[in-house]
């Protein structure tokens, strides 16, 4: 069972020691992925930190969100996984059937290339999502790191998002991520000209390691429709510098189930990050002579949420905030618009 929960005893006493205490009661995970059945091509697995898994739709994550976080009440934001080789009208389709705003609420994949202003339009207007996921990879560029935001989000797809007051939840682009002059720039310039739009940079902007957020959070923390979400991060000094720079009530919780529920932890290793996990992934360094007993990424990003709170001082109505009440009120005023 490669899920690390609760339901493995050593999990339950990390929860009972560590985490109990200080996890809010309510709990809004912001960054979720679903990969209904039919979504990948025939016989095809996708890796979850070097696990195969066949799919993960909302049964799957209902399970774990219980076993994960024991006693509390949980709700998410939930989008397909974005590749070009997957159906991603079928993972539309499933989480705007099934995502109905009273526990999960749904985010369309977006891609630029496939899609119509028109496709795009209709699926807004029917108030089954609350907004798009763009992806680097739709713009399907032969140097995945030259692609640029615009490319990921033209105009056409902004007006329309910007008309409904709708969200985008955006994984920058290009190798420096954050620390890259251009994504900065064309965040300020997006934020600035989409102003009805709500911007969430996934990951504060992919920043896992703490070079990559030091000094470059300071264009984007003054800009009020720009948000972002904690997700796979594992390293309590960014978090800890990103809550003393941006607005509280603009940080949102989330965690990239279910790769968060894989055994393994991001860690920085001289300037730059990598994971570490118990199995060999393309993107790891495993620990291939079992020295290590792992817990989940999630659980590890809640560690690292819980130093870097007790660091800055900061009390329970920031947790709420961060856990639940900023993700709600983001939510809410989505859908009123």
């Amino acid at each position: 069972m490669w899920r690390e929960t609760t339901k493995h005893e050593r999990n339950l006493r990390i929860w009972r020691e560590e985490l109990e205490s200080f996890v809010p009661e309510k709990i809004l995970d912001f960054h979720v992925h679903i990969l209904n059945a039919g979504v990948m091509p025939p016989g095809e697995t996708f890796s979850c930190a070097g696990h195969p898994i066949a799919g993960y739709d909302l049964d799957d994550l209902a399970a774990d969100l219980a076993e994960l976080y024991p006693g509390r009440e949980t709700r998410a934001v939930c989008f397909g996984l974005p590749d070009p080789r997957y159906d991603a009208g079928r993972n539309n389709a499933y989480l705007a059937e099934r995502c109905r705003g009273a526990r999960f609420f749904a985010l369309r994949l977006f891609d630029p290339v496939g899609d119509t202003p028109a496709a795009l339009e209709a699926d807004l207007r029917s108030g089954a999502f609350l907004g798009i996921k763009p992806y680097p990879d739709y713009v399907r560029k032969a140097d995945i790191n030259a692609v640029e935001i615009p490319e990921m989000l033209p105009d056409w797809a902004m007006e329309i998002v910007d008309a409904y007051g709708a969200l985008v939840m955006l994984h920058i682009p290009r190798k420096a991520r954050l620390a890259d002059p251009l994504n900065q720039r064309q965040i300020v310039e997006l934020a600035a000209s989409r102003r009805r739009a709500r911007i969430v940079l996934a990951h504060i902007g992919r920043a896992y390691y703490l070079k990559c957020v030091l000094g470059n959070l300071g264009a984007i923390a003054p800009l009020p429709n720009v948000y972002v979400d904690l997700a796979m991060l594992n390293n309590s000094e960014v978090l800890e510098y990103a809550f003393g720079v941006l607005d509280p009530s603009r940080i949102l919780f989330g965690t990239d189930a279910p790769l968060a529920l894989a055994p393994g932890k991001a860690v920085e290793i001289n300037d730059q990050y990598t994971y570490v996990t118990p199995v060999p992934w393309k993107l790891s360094i495993s620990d291939e002579r079992r020295k290590l007993v792992f817990t989940s990424f999630a659980y590890e990003e809640l560690r690292a949420i819980r130093k870097a709170v007790e660091r800055r001082g900061l009390g329970r109505d920031f947790l709420r905030g961060l856990f639940y009440e900023n993700g709600l009120r983001l939510i809410e005023s989505v859908a009123a618009r």
